[in-house]
């Protein structure tokens, strides 16, 4: 009888500590967005308990450009933007994750007093970790003067406001599941630029909902497949601007511990204007960026950018604006160094002609860049940039060019 027992209590022991050693795996099971969020948070520099923090100093393009408002008639002037940064993150018991991003900056111009400007940008999200679920909420608050496309010379200020939400499901290793909605509320000052109103031409509402299906090629590349539901509402009831979108993508998301980094995004969209008047657009769109070391000095880099965009001093609601550009990265003296060369292209297509009858607009813009960089810590460095900048516009005579050179500030060496 004693023997019994103490073999049942043997098994029972055996079969508690099993338990034990499934629900703590079950505790401990993450999907790879919680892992990637959880050791970005690790790796930052400040540590207090479960509060790091990653402090940083942003300088962008201090220099001087040759055509500070992108016009035939040049006006030259040295100018700044710089400001300090910061990631903070909270994590708890690998469950929560508390991640908030902070800058203010401030943009200085020499000769033109009205171009000085602080800037603001803060977002941040919270994320629930339960073992293959991920639960992210999260929203930004923006209020920016920049320039905010290639149409756009002047530098309106504009508040941004959103919020989002989206939940991953991972179903094994190499299977995930994303659904999300995004809402997004740009505002624009009113400002008079020509015969427009800024903010009755480009304040609106953005709302999105999209899926998404993963599947893990290997630790290092993930192929999607996603689909995304847009619609576009203009506050100003007299905007043509009304339109609805569905789009689908394709492509792969690359680890940035690989040889291989960013992402290839390349889709379809139904782009629909609710004016019946107006023209619709169906074709290609995408949003690629991409960088592959070929070898241990040499990185090659490219990106293909192709989207709506509305417009604002147009005659037309929208146009198509397609951007491409490569170039190639050398690191020499043991790494100390790097030096960028960068070609890019920009065509803005539009629907419309300016005129009636008249053939439709399109504009075309070249940049050619070239940069030294210095490695000041593992993985920043700070570098001088110089470039030329050139414009041509089939109508409306307003072709322009710049030069410019700059000091800058990167975190991505």
């Amino acid at each position: 009888m004693c023997r019994l027992k103490g073999g049942l209590l043997f098994y029972q022991r055996v079969l508690i500590s099993g338990l034990v050693l499934i629900l703590s795996a079950a505790a401990e099971a993450e999907t790879w967005k919680a892992r990637e969020l959880r050791l970005t948070a690790e790796k930052a520099a400040w540590q207090f308990g479960p509060l790091k923090l990653q402090p940083a100093i942003l300088i962008k393009d201090a220099g001087y450009d040759s055509n500070v408002y992108y016009q035939p008639e040049a006006t030259s002037d040295f100018w700044l933007t710089a400001g300090p940064a910061m990631d903070a993150y909270l994590v708890a018991r690998r469950r929560v994750i508390v991640h908030v991003f902070e800058s203010p900056q401030y943009v200085f111009f020499f000769k033109t007093d009205r171009e000085r400007t602080w800037n603001n940008y803060l977002h941040g999200d919270i994320s629930l970790s339960l073992n293959r679920f991920l639960l992210t909420v999260g929203g930004r608050l923006n209020n920016a003067r920049e320039r905010w496309n290639t149409e756009l010379d002047i530098r309106p200020r504009r508040k941004e406001r959103g919020g989002s939400v989206s939940l991953l499901y991972q179903m094994s290793y190499r299977l995930s599941f994303e659904f999300s909605a995004r809402k997004v509320d740009y505002t624009y000052e009113s400002l008079e630029y020509g015969s427009v109103n800024i903010n009755e031409r480009l304040t609106h509402l953005e709302e999105y909902l999209s899926s998404r299906i993963y599947y893990r090629l290997n630790p290092r590349i993930q192929f999607f497949l996603e689909g995304q539901k847009g619609s576009y509402d203009f506050k100003d009831p007299l905007n043509p601007g009304d339109s609805r979108s569905r789009t689908i993508y394709s492509g792969f998301q690359f680890s940035p511990t690989g040889r291989i980094h960013g992402q290839i995004r390349i889709g379809y969209q139904w782009f629909d204007t609710l004016d019946t008047d107006l023209p619709d657009y169906q074709g290609l769109v995408g949003d690629t960026s991409v960088s592959w070391q070929m070898m241990r000095p040499l990185v090659l880099r490219g990106s293909y950018r192709r989207d709506i965009n509305f417009s604002v001093w147009s005659s037309s609601p929208y146009y198509v604006s397609t951007t491409w550009s490569a170039g190639p990265s050398f690191y020499i003296f043991r790494r100390k160094f790097r030096l960028d060369y960068t070609f890019s292209q920009t065509r803005n297509k539009y629907p419309l002609g300016e005129t009636a009858g008249s053939p439709p607009r399109r504009d075309d813009y070249t940049l050619n860049s070239i940069a030294v960089y210095y490695r000041i810590t593992k993985t920043a460095g700070i570098g001088l940039t110089a470039g030329t900048w050139e414009r041509k516009i089939d109508v409306l005579g307003w072709d322009a060019n710049r030069k410019f050179i700059g000091l800058n500030l990167t975190y991505d060496f």
